[in-house]
């Protein structure tokens, strides 16, 4: 059976993705008949350092490097096999990179608005002109006073959570922790990799923190050749706004 490891993004954990899981790991029916299967066997979602659970140290400071081995420590502590590597925004680069690292390749990546710059640029330098201007700003005034950054609640409201129950809003904007900076603003070169495996990217359709145009440019510069793409109808918390239609696409890989 399929297992899954669900990588979260920038400023964000593993709280992400309680919905997601819970639809993975549902039983097929209702009520469950006794040794029926699950449509998932193990998901694991991971909180990246500086992050979620791990959050309490400089999370500006965490590299891309420490990020691709805890992807990778994960799936060696927790035995996951015959996997399903899923990451979301800035963990896309990140889950590729440590797809190539594991001893035993997974049999799918799903990147879900995945951002994957240009060779040798950052992540952080396609966004788009709006939440670059912010973004500098924000760091720069973080430097001045040494505090880490954080997405504004507005941005939350309107970029990532646009669409969104209110009250939903409400219950997570708290939760978002501090932006890895210097993982944000590090020169990625993924021309280089070549995924052991096919790999999905995952258009968000209502997505206003990533146009879905760029999303589809971002797919195109996906390294491999066995790619496709999906779309779903959602902002860019896809897992928060549509986790059962994002749980069944990744229950299509099972």
């Amino acid at each position: 059976m399929t297992d899954y490891l669900l990588v979260h993004g920038a400023g964000q954990g593993a709280w992400t993705w309680g919905h997601v899981w819970g639809y993975l790991t549902a039983p097929v029916s209702h009520p469950p008949r006794l040794y029926s299967p699950r449509p998932a066997n193990r998901v694991y979602p991971l909180d990246l350092p500086g992050h979620g659970a791990d959050a309490g140290g400089d999370t500006g400071q965490v590299r891309i490097e420490e990020c691709v081995n805890a992807v990778v420590r994960a799936v060696e502590r927790e035995n996951l096999s015959d996997l399903v590597m899923v990451g979301h925004g800035f963990s896309a680069p990140i889950v590729i990179q440590a797809a190539e690292e594991l001893p035993n390749p997974p049999k799918r990546i799903v990147l879900v608005a995945g951002v994957i710059p240009p060779a040798q640029r950052s992540m952080a330098s396609v966004m788009p002109q709006a939440v670059r201007s912010m973004f500098r700003l924000r760091y720069i005034l973080s430097k001045l006073t040494g505090r880490e950054l954080r997405i504004p609640k507005s941005v939350v409201n309107k970029l990532l959570c646009n669409g969104m129950d209110p009250m939903e809003i409400v219950h997570v904007v708290g939760k978002f922790g501090p932006i890895p900076t210097r993982a944000m603003t590090a020169r990625i070169d993924l021309k280089r990799s070549e995924p052991p495996c096919p790999l999905t990217y995952v258009v968000l359709a209502q997505n206003k923190l990533l146009p879905p145009a760029q999303q589809r440019q971002m797919a195109q510069r996906a390294p491999g050749s066995d790619i496709a793409v999906a779309e779903l109808d959602s902002c860019h918390l896809a897992s928060l706004q549509r986790p059962r239609e994002l749980a069944d696409l990744l229950l299509s890989y099972s």
